[in-house]
């Protein structure tokens, strides 16, 4: 019964993905009006905000914050899928693992029905070395947090293969936390990937979470732009909607 039950969570999550929000409501005039807001009007990019900026967004609209946290051996590059996420144009520009505990705000619009909603993500990273050093750094991270994003390299098919244990060994079946894996360093070029597409379709489907990529750092300098970052912003988004409008939830790793 209660592989059955696991399988039917699986499938539910599966199913809900993208049946909930409006992927591509951010092409919309009124989703190109709100990330307006957003960006900063001389560069084009998106503004950052520390933890008590707001967005001079109006009023009427909802805003539901969420805490994460990110999850990888060192050098799988979760500072730079932080930064990614954040638009930030150094996001390429990582030098070395991270010393310390990093918190990034990140505010995405999206429409989910007729309702329009400003999520707030605030996402936490610590470095590898800093969490083994510091015994309270993980514990912190973990603490409130309702989703988690665990990185794997797509050109490392160590991290890949590593995956399964990294999310035995800091995620419980009990926890409600929701995780959406990472693929960073993605590419398109079929002869040089080491981790397909097909396996990550697999892994999405046996397991029930979501894999989001983040392009290879080498492919262009710039910052990611919206139509790019959005498909990995509404995904997470999404799915911690859902899991925080689920009583309980199981996770499968």
């Amino acid at each position: 019964l209660d592989s059955l039950l696991q399988e039917t969570i699986c499938d539910m999550r599966i199913m809900l993905r993208g049946s909930v929000l409006a992927y591509d409501w951010f092409k919309s005039g009124e989703g190109q009006g709100l990330l307006a807001h957003l960006t900063h009007p001389a560069t084009g990019l998106r503004r950052m905000y520390g933890c008590m900026e707001y967005p001079g967004i109006p009023p009427s609209i909802e805003c539901i914050e969420y805490k994460l946290f990110m999850l990888g051996e060192a050098g799988a590059g979760k500072s730079a899928v932080t930064a990614w996420l954040a638009g930030l144009p150094t996001w390429n520009k990582q030098a070395g693992e991270s010393p310390g505990l990093r918190v990034t705000t990140i505010y995405w619009p999206a429409k989910i029905g007729k309702t329009i909603i400003l999520f707030k993500l605030n996402v936490w990273d610590c470095g590898d070395g800093a969490v083994k050093k510091y015994g309270h750094l993980f514990p912190a991270c973990k603490e409130g947090a309702l989703g988690v994003l665990p990185v794997f390299s797509c050109t490392d098919r160590n991290s890949w293969q590593d995956l399964p244990d990294l999310l035995q060994r800091y995620i419980q079946p009990t926890d409600t936390i929701t995780p959406i894996v990472v693929g960073n360093r993605h590419t398109t070029d079929m002869d040089s990937a080491v981790v397909t597409a097909q396996e990550m379709a697999e892994f999405e489907k046996s397991r029930g979470i979501p894999v989001v990529t983040v392009r290879n750092q080498t492919n262009t300098g710039g910052p990611p732009s919206i139509p790019e970052v959005a498909p990995a912003l509404n995904t997470i988004c999404e799915q911690l909607y859902i899991a925080s409008n689920r009583s309980t939830h199981s996770v499968n790793v």
